[in-house]
């Protein structure tokens, strides 16, 4: 299967697509490769594409006190939608490789211009964003866990991918904690 097949896969998980905008979508990606560290969205800068990960990691974050704070993960197969990419707002995060990484962009303007002609893209493209707030709510869920142990365990059950694949320094900022906290709770210590 190739990468744009990959994509149309993936869109088709959140809703059944028809031939038409399958194909017109698929003639609306575009590739794009970014090493690691590499940012390709920063806040002040207006997001333009839906991005589907063909491979790697991708990582969102914001400025903090001293360092940015890590927000969310995604991996092989996952699609970002970047905040204010719909009402055109300036992105108040940071989205960045964290490792080697190649997406596959969609314009927005693209998808604007298909669902013209073909309605059925809005329909997707709601449906992209209320994925997308179910996983804010997912992020917000985690942060609320009074404890750093339970915050790691609720973490290791539902997004284990995290522990396996991201270095510990982003994953300690994911559930705002010290890097040495979540040295001590990766080995089962008592921190």
């Amino acid at each position: 299967m190739n990468s744009a097949a990959d994509f149309i896969h993936r869109l088709n998980r959140t809703k059944t697509l028809s031939l038409k905008l399958s194909n017109l979508l698929m003639e609306a990606f575009r590739i794009n490769r970014f090493e690691a560290q590499e940012t390709f969205l920063s806040p002040g800068n207006h997001a333009s594409c839906i991005y589907f990960i063909e491979s790697g990691l991708v990582r969102g974050a914001i400025e903090g006190p001293v360092e940015k704070l890590s927000t969310w993960f995604k991996r092989d197969g996952d699609i970002i939608v970047p905040h204010g990419l719909v009402n055109q707002q300036p992105s108040e995060e940071y989205i960045s490789a964290v490792f080697k990484t190649t997406l596959i962009a969609l314009p927005f303007k693209n998808l604007q211009k298909i669902s013209e002609t073909v309605p059925e893209a809005m329909e997707l493209m709601i449906l992209l964003m209320a994925e997308t707030a179910s996983e804010l709510h997912y992020r917000e869920k985690l942060l609320r866990i009074p404890t750093a142990k339970d915050r790691y365990s609720y973490l290791n059950a539902n997004e284990d991918f995290i522990l396996k694949r991201v270095p510990q320094y982003l994953v300690a900022s994911y559930l705002n904690v010290t890097k040495e906290t979540f040295s001590r709770l990766h080995k089962g210590l008592p921190y």
